[in-house]
């Protein structure tokens, strides 16, 4: 039987093993090339004109600056500074801003909020961060307006009231407090001047903010206010907006305190009433007529209602049931009206403009001279209402019919909701 032949695998004279042996023979050429080719390097480098290893320098200011590479040493430190500040996210510069306010350094913080605002701008204005980033800007604005430091916060509130002007969506109540307190405070400074200067924008902007927020107090007499300055400056579409907001907040916060919501409406009244939205202004004067009825308000309020009223129904044509409600309007003031009540001057104002509406010219030249003769009150409202009255009575006297109420073809029939 034959076995498994056996591989003799040792001998007796040393010889390598085949791998090793394949190996040395790959390798060799290699290590015997290796003069050849630094004999050829150095030839290389003859041929390239490097005359000594000093001429071999690299270019003294590479390419790679953004990264700081090849600036002089001098310079490194503001590129690194350049680049941390755009690593650093708008929450991080928020934050820098707060604790530079704190610290007083008022002008670190308007950069570090500036920054944070450019990085947010192309998101839309009813974002939550970027709304978040204009308000602190206000909140400073604020601060150094109500600091003393009147010329920084006006240079900061311009950036920031445009942006709010351009679009409302992306202020909240610090925008709004903001507009209101510049409003009011450069109005005083104006009327102290003697150079009047309308604030509009700014109560507009101040209402219009403040909309996007749930009803508060402070947004009521915000809106209640900025009715009556838009009156006064004959912009009745604003005029109507502030007062519809202010008698819906008054329903939301206080549905039971009737008085305040009688005072609007009569102010809603007179408004619509200028607007020439006639069924308006009847609608909301009588449901004004029926809560000063209810409370059993002051004779002054109720005669101021009831003499509107009348106005509104004459003008419709309704000269008989206007003149019965102004008999009762009259009797509330007495024989003598008191004297220095404006309220006394709007209730005769309103009767000479319903004689006047009524075609009894006579009747509305003495009502309107008994209702300048009395006595100046010192309140602006009560100048322009004197103003108004004035004008009207000069031109009656001319034979000329000036209506307060700007001539509108399309006078609405139906009472706006």
């Amino acid at each position: 039987m034959n076995g498994p032949t056996l591989i003799e695998t040792t001998t007796p004279t040393a010889v390598p093993y085949p791998r090793c042996g394949r190996f040395l023979s790959q390798i060799l050429p290699f290590v015997l090339a290796l003069p050849i080719a630094t004999a050829g390097c150095a030839n290389l480098n003859s041929s390239l004109n490097y005359s000594s290893d000093e001429a071999q320098t690299a270019p003294a200011e590479p390419a790679l600056v953004e990264t700081g590479l090849g600036v002089p040493e001098e310079t490194l430190p503001e590129v690194y500074v350049e680049l941390d500040e755009r690593g650093k996210p708008w929450y991080e510069l928020v934050r820098e801003s707060r604790v530079a306010r704190q610290a007083g350094d008022y002008e670190a913080a308007r950069e570090a909020l500036s920054k944070a605002a450019a990085q947010l701008a192309s998101r839309p204005a009813d974002n939550a961060q970027r709304r978040t980033v204009h308000s602190a800007t206000a909140r400073l604005a604020m601060l150094l307006a109500t600091s003393g430091q009147s010329e920084k916060a006006n240079e900061i509130a311009e950036d920031v009231l445009a942006e709010a002007e351009a679009n409302p969506l992306v202020g909240g109540p610090a925008t709004a407090d903001l507009a209101y307190y510049l409003a009011q405070k450069r109005t005083l400074a104006a009327k102290e001047s003697g150079i009047p200067e309308s604030q509009l924008s700014l109560f507009r902007i101040a209402l219009l903010v403040s909309e996007r927020e749930a009803a508060s107090n402070e947004r009521l007499m915000l809106a209640y206010a900025v009715s009556k300055v838009a009156s006064r400056e004959r912009d009745y579409d604003l005029a109507r907006r502030a007062i519809d907001r202010a008698v819906l907040d008054s329903k939301i916060l206080e549905p039971l305190e009737l008085s305040q919501l009688a005072t609007l409406k009569i102010a809603k009244m007179r408004i619509a009433l200028t607007q020439g939205d006639l069924a308006t202004a009847e609608a909301t004067g009588a449901a004004a007529n029926r809560l000063l009825d209810e409370i059993d308000a002051p004779a002054e309020y109720r005669a101021i209602g009831e003499a509107t009223i009348a106005r509104i129904i004459a003008e419709r044509g309704d000269t008989e049931r206007a003149r019965a409600i102004a008999i009762s309007a009259r009797s509330r003031l007495g024989d003598e009206p008191p004297p220095g009540n404006h309220g006394s001057r709007i209730v005769l104002g309103e009767l000479a403009r319903l004689e006047r509406a009524a075609g009894d010219l006579d009747a509305a030249r003495r009502i309107y001279a008994e209702a300048l003769d009395l006595p100046a009150v010192d309140l602006d409202i009560d100048t322009d209402l004197v103003g108004e009255l004035t004008q009207e009575l000069a031109a009656l006297s001319e034979g000329e019919r000036a209506d307060v109420i700007p001539a509108d073809p399309e006078v609405t029939t139906e009472p706006a909701p």
